[in-house]
């Protein structure tokens, strides 16, 4: 496996490589989670929730797209 180094990509050493691979994998809520976050902040998920009535199309938007990752995330 390469890493990225100061500009620079060098293959990982067998103690970087060994600790890679025994490294616990995220859950599945942690990386729907996280793909969220990059396109919604924790403000601007709850400002959609809150006016999920008064927004229906920017909650629908929101909702397909949570959605969609969770699909992709089951695999």
């Amino acid at each position: 496996m390469r890493v990225l180094e100061n500009g620079v990509y060098r293959d990982m050493t067998a103690e970087e490589l060994e600790r890679e691979t025994n490294a616990p994998q995220p859950s599945f809520k942690e990386r729907v989670i996280a793909r969220v976050r990059a396109v919604y902040s924790v403000d601007d998920e709850l400002a959609i929730l809150r006016q999920r009535d008064a927004k229906p199309q920017e909650f629908a938007e929101y909702n397909a797209l949570v959605e969609r990752i969770k699909e992709e995330e089951r695999g």
